[in-house]
């Protein structure tokens, strides 16, 4: 190392520069401040939206078997249209196994939706995410074992595995193993073992595992009928170095065209089909379905939305640390002078200024991995998600930070360095007279264009964002959703049960009307059960898949469905669909939607009162007496479906109970909640808002919108940053102007208007910029919706006001401080 004399002893040349900086930066706190906020907001939104992006793609990816691993998804085809589904019928895994040779491993899993769980009397709950699966799922998924056999548990009737979280929750600090539970009130379950808790990053975060039994009372689906779909999934493992060929799908498909497509209620334009897809796209894929049971497939374009985002933050703190640093560079136009004088060169000016760019950087990526540390929680609350944030146990994690930061200080600190190394000694002498090449004024504005065209663009985006998750909340439905809860009936509960129930609700003061259906319209909770229509009878090859509500007759006036033909059924239409009635025999009276007329090719709704037709659900006969105006059943993103509404009393197991508008919801509940107590002993009270379940039907884009919304008042804040140090650095550079022109007499107004107004210009071309951009951007993520709000010019004026107030508010301090500072100050050094 290089040395100097320095206080009688000798040190280290780069010591020196390390104390000499530290100093300056102790001296200029305002400018090292906003050198570090701007950088550190920059990094740790970087790095939040990293590990956002790194858990979200890491999901399933763990498992050992993954590249190797296929889900089996159905395909119904209608007349050349396409459903899909992740759900199968619950044989097709054993004829999987029967009739394809070759595969290392085959798995089945089945969600049953009602899971009462009694641990003793005093301890009964309604247990959520419950999983009936086979031993060859610990394999497929590498489910670890902690206590007992899992394998030997799995292979038994009645058995079960809890997870670590479970197991606490069923049994405390006791050992669960050879415990015995009581489920759904009439099986008795042996624990057999417990497993470690499901990872965040699953797509089946399983909290308890069931073995399969040859019951379907038990299983809750048919165990041999293809046409029954489970509401599970299938899952093949390929050996290794085998692909998914034409001879494994031409397999697959003979499976259903031995069963399923010789089915009689199998149109002659209608079959079912098999699809694999990989288990690395099952997250990333909603269009089976949503993804999955109990975890939506995220939509990838927010992935990419959101990594832009990130992107564009850290560009903005490295384009904000450089306005800064150049306007900083005219305090420092002596130093330079002075060491260029005494022999410094380019090199090395130029790598000091690096240094501290550089040191500026590490400072704020510390600073930046304690906000991240600090802001997880916070995220994972919003999100839902458990985001891990360990560099100790992720040295990739580490690798990528340190890059990262020594990019960061590359990109933010040589422009600044190269500036100030090419300052000329003879000129910089001059108190301050330096000359900026006309290059570099126009690279600044550049950067100022770029910062504000990305803020725009944010801006844009926050409020057509926001515009379209407020349409999701408010958009009329078609049917009422206020002041209505639902409440889960226990399985096989009766119809006397259920009439019992309404008439003690409708002795309850601020109970206005109570239903009972199949689901609510629509919601979280539950949705519509799907079945096939033909006005031909069984036989008909044209037949019509339709959407299908069993109800009774309170359903459409506490739904308030808008009759606009017919009527609506009567007690007495259910005469001859009563379960007294041989299922072949039965004939029901139903309301229909528009969009079911429009598909069976009636010209009016009234041309379609009195048709009689065939239902493919148990085989009823059934007429249509009413058409009701078309509502929503599906979430906003899906287009409105054909939809048939039948009475049928004894498949509804959810209670839908009005309350009055000025009614206490909590006394209300009370008494609900005593007469379900009383009628359903078997069962466990609990219940849910309509308007709540809606609301989660877009809980995900509610909490990325949540996250963005901070982000981009993140990167906003960043921008005015570095608007504010070219300010400061016009400012300086025209101080001695400033003081000419104040000392022949200009106002104070006409010096901030002379100082702002091409920073509003600029900001002015960023808007210009920003908006095609922005309104392509937003197009392609409004196309996921089939329900959407109209992209107006009224979204980029308020905008592009908005750029302008922010970017005002940002330049005045800086302005009117120069426009009434003391001309003399400025004019001594002449």
């Amino acid at each position: 190392f290089a040395t100097c004399e320095l206080n009688n002893k000798k040190e280290p040349m780069q010591f020196n520069h390390l104390r000499f900086t530290l100093r300056r930066f102790g001296r200029q706190k305002l400018t090292t401040f906003f050198h570090i906020l701007g950088l550190t907001l920059g990094i740790s939104v970087c790095m939040l939206i990293g590990l956002f992006i790194r858990h979200e793609l890491s999901f399933d990816s763990y498992e050992e078997k993954a590249d190797r691993t296929y889900r089996v998804n159905q395909v119904w085809i209608d007349f050349g249209k396409k459903e899909f589904h992740y759900s199968t019928p619950f044989p097709l895994a054993a004829a999987i196994r029967r009739d394809i040779a070759g595969l290392e491993l085959v798995t089945q899993v089945h969600h049953p939706f009602n899971n009462i769980v009694e641990i003793n009397p005093g301890k009964r709950f309604r247990q959520d995410h419950v999983l009936m699966t086979d031993a060859a799922f610990l394999d497929v998924f590498d489910v670890k074992v902690i206590k007992g056999n899992g394998s030997e548990t799995l292979g038994k009737p009645y058995h079960a595995l809890l997870t670590e979280t479970t197991a606490r929750k069923f049994y405390g600090s006791e050992d669960p193993v050879g415990k015995v539970f009581r489920y759904n009130n009439q099986f008795d379950i042996t624990v057999g073992g417990v497993v470690r808790d499901f990872p965040g990053n699953t797509h089946l975060p399983a909290a308890l595992l069931l073995s399969f039994a040859s019951d379907e009372k038990y299983m809750g689906t048919s165990l041999t009928h293809y046409g029954s779909v489970s509401g599970g999934s299938t899952f093949i493992v390929l050996p290794p170095g085998m692909q998914p060929n034409n001879s494994l799908r031409a397999s697959l498909t003979g499976i259903y065209d031995r069963t399923v497509n010789k089915e009689p209620w199998m149109g002659k334009d209608s079959r079912c089909d098999l699809e694999l897809q990989p288990l690395s796209d099952v997250h990333f894929n909603s269009k089976y379905a949503g993804g999955g049971q109990w975890v939506q497939a995220i939509n990838t374009n927010w992935l990419w939305f959101f990594g832009s985002v990130g992107f564009a933050v850290l560009v903005l703190a490295c384009i904000n640390f450089i306005n800064l640093s150049t306007a900083q560079a005219l305090t420092r136009a002596k130093e330079v002078g002075v060491r260029k004088s005494i022999g410094a060169g380019k090199r090395q000016l130029l790598m000091q200024f690096l240094g501290e760019a550089l040191l500026l950087a590490v400072f704020a990526g510390t600073l930046s991995m304690l906000v991240v540390q600090l802001s997880l929680p916070a995220i994972n609350r919003l999100l839902d998600t458990q985001i891990m944030f360990d560099i100790f146990s992720a040295p990739m994690l580490l690798v990528v930070l340190v890059a990262g930061i020594l990019l960061t200080a590359l990109l933010a600190g040589f422009y600044p360095a190269w500036l100030i190394a090419r300052f000329r000694p003879a000129a910089t002498l001059k108190a301050g007279a330096v000359t900026i090449n006309p290059q570099s004024a126009w690279l600044r504005k550049g950067l100022v264009v770029i910062q504000f065209s990305i803020s725009v663009c944010l801006l844009i985006a926050l409020l057509l964002i926001g515009r379209q998750m407020e349409y999701l909340r408010h958009k009329d439905l078609g049917f009422s959703k206020e002041n209505i809860l639902t409440v889960e009936l226990s399985e096989g509960s009766t119809t006397g049960k259920k009439e019992l129930f309404a008439t003690r609700l409708s002795g309850v003061p601020g109970v206005k009307e109570v239903s009972f259906s199949t689901s609510p319209p629509s919601g979280d909770k539950g949705t519509p059960w799907g079945t096939i229509m033909s006005l031909k009878g069984a036989e008909d090859p044209d037949g019509k898949r339709v959407s299908i509500i069993l109800s009774d007759e309170h359903f459409y006036r506490l739904y308030g469905l808008q009759l606009i033909a017919g009527r609506f059924p009567v007690p007495a239409d259910t005469a001859a669909i009563s379960e007294s009635f041989p299922i072949g025999q039965r004939f029901a009276k139903s309301v229909v939607n528009e969009k079911l007329i429009r598909t069976l090719g009636f010209a009016s709704p009234e041309a379609a009162l009195g048709k009689r037709f065939w239902i493919g659900m148990n085989d009823w006969t059934a007429e249509i007496t009413g058409v009701v105006r078309d509502f929503n059943i599906a979430p906003l993103r899906e287009d409105i479906e054909p939809m048939l509404l039948t009475q049928f009393i004894p498949y509804c197991n959810t209670a839908n109970i009005k309350i009055g508008a000025g009614a206490g919801a909590g006394p209300v509940i009370s008494k609900i909640d005593a007469a379900y107590k009383d009628i359903f002993s078997d069962g466990v009270f609990e219940f849910s808002f309509l308007d709540q379940q809606l609301d989660a039907l877009y809980k995900t884009e509610a909490r990325l919108y949540s996250l963005f919304r901070i982000f981009s008042a993140l990167a906003i804040l960043i921008s005015c940053l570095g608007l504010w140090g070219l300010v400061n650095y016009a400012a300086r550079q025209r101080v001695r102007e400033i003081g000419i022109r104040k000392t022949f007499g200009a106002s104070v107004l006409s010096i901030v208007v002379l100082l702002t107004k091409d920073f509003i210009l600029l900001v002015c071309i960023a808007i210009a910029i920003a908006t095609p951009l922005s309104y392509w951007g937003i197009s392609r993520w409004l196309q996921d919706f089939a329900f959407r709000v109209h992209i107006g010019w009224s979204v980029f004026a308020i905008a592009g006001a908005a750029a302008v107030l922010i970017a005002l508010l940002t330049v005045s301090y800086q302005a009117i401080r120069a426009a009434v500072a003391n001309p003399v100050k400025s004019l001594r050094t002449e």
